[in-house]
């Protein structure tokens, strides 16, 4: 399976020169090849092929001599880069692609497989004025990496707001296996915790920017008193982006470590498929929503359960989760948000929202595995009932579910 193995490297002040060159070129092709498309589509009606952007690469070359300086195959990934990014507007609707500025801060350039010339130990030579630069990752990752060059596939070379590089390595490395397991798992996400299992497990909402507002404040606030496009401004502009990327960094660190706990221990994860875009149209609640990064923790828990043969279920957003009795299935229309708990009318069981909750998509998960009901079925009764006619007999029978 392809995976990124991400690397932070430390070229010379030299290597940053020539960096920034890159840069520039391959945002320069990028928009000038974006915008050829454009007046092209816009005269014939045709969408420009892949061969004609390469012939209008090699004028831009010819009009513009210190496009020469910049490695060729960067600038022909570049022009791919755009044209997949064409491709997915019309067939996955994923937006039309913009132009890059130059005063984006972060910058990105693409190498494909033969502009990486190789690793030794803990160096990297991409082309020939990025060779010998000092990078640093995890001693398992550089080991790989060096043992595993020709599986490497191609390079990504980031620059991020903080003026930090990072090259992104795509590799084709295998799985790691983990022991099967017969445990099934639901999982209810939440703001007050972050995520209640269906084993009573209570992940804490670290709220890392609500606890860092103080200082976020005071840093915004020197950032607007600098005189614009002076070096005092872009120094402040610097200080307040590696103060973001340690938050960044500590909140997707608890992602990880709550999603490799998770897999450990279970085989079976179900999930609701929540509507986030909706939600957040909460304003009250949008601010803690976007804090608590669901939607990150989905892709993370998604792709980790593939590599280790774990299976993600997701359960409709409609489903019940909160209102139905876990126990004998009366279902509280009544409930609202702040009712934290409640307790049931028919049975009498005192429910602890989040962790009802999470038992209520244990049992639909384990309906949706055996077949006794679908992704995109709600629960609007308090009991299923299935029928099965034996061919012996050809009696009905009628199973009750609570």
């Amino acid at each position: 399976m392809l995976k990124a193995i991400k690397v932070r490297l430390y070229p010379s002040a030299d290597q940053e020169i020539c960096l920034g060159k890159l840069f520039g070129c391959s945002r320069f092709v990028y928009n000038k090849c974006l915008n050829f498309k454009i007046n092209e589509h816009k005269e014939t009606k045709k969408t420009t092929s892949f061969g004609e952007l390469g012939k209008f690469l090699t004028y831009l070359k010819v009009e513009n001599e210190w496009m020469k300086e910049s490695h060729s195959k960067v600038l022909q990934q570049t022009v791919r880069n755009l044209d997949q990014a064409y491709k997915n507007f019309f067939r996955e609707k994923k937006g039309f692609p913009k132009f890059k500025s130059k005063h984006d801060k972060h910058q990105s350039v693409r190498f494909p497989n033969d502009a990486i010339s190789g690793i030794k130990g803990n160096r990297i030579n991409i082309i020939k004025p990025l060779s010998n630069i000092y990078f640093k990752c995890s001693s398992s990752d550089e080991s790989y990496l060096n043992k595993h060059q020709d599986e490497i596939k191609s390079g990504t070379l980031s620059k991020s707001k903080s003026g930090k590089y990072y090259f992104s390595i795509l590799v084709d490395r295998p799985n790691k296996t983990l022991k099967f397991s017969d445990n099934a798992i639901g999982l209810d996400l939440g703001i007050k915790y972050f995520i209640v299992t269906s084993e009573g497990q209570k992940y804490e909402n670290l709220k890392l920017k609500r606890n860092n507002k103080t200082k976020l404040i005071r840093l915004y606030r020197q950032l607007s008193k600098k005189q614009k496009g002076s070096n005092n401004k872009n120094r402040a502009r610097i200080r307040l982006a590696k103060y973001h990327d340690k938050i960044n960094n500590q909140k997707e660190y608890y992602l990880h470590e709550v999603v490799n706990q998770i897999l450990g221990e279970n085989q079976t994860i179900g999930i609701e498929n929540l509507n986030v875009k909706g939600l957040l149209k909460n304003h009250k609640l949008a601010k803690s929503i976007q804090e608590v990064s669901w939607t990150r923790f989905n892709t993370i828990l998604k792709y980790k359960a593939e590599w280790y043969g774990r299976q993600v279920i997701e359960v409709n957003q409609f489903f019940a989760s909160s209102k139905l009795c876990n126990v004998c299935g009366y279902k509280k229309v009544d409930l609202i948000l702040k009712d934290r708990s409640w307790i049931c009318p028919d049975c009498g069981k005192n429910h602890d929202r989040d962790i009802n909750a999470a038992n209520n998509i244990k049992q639909e998960v384990i309906k949706i595995k055996i077949g006794l009901s679908s992704p995109e079925s709600t629960l609007q009764e308090s009991k299923y009932i299935i029928s099965s006619v034996n061919e012996e007999s050809n009696r009905e029978r009628i199973y009750m579910i609570k």
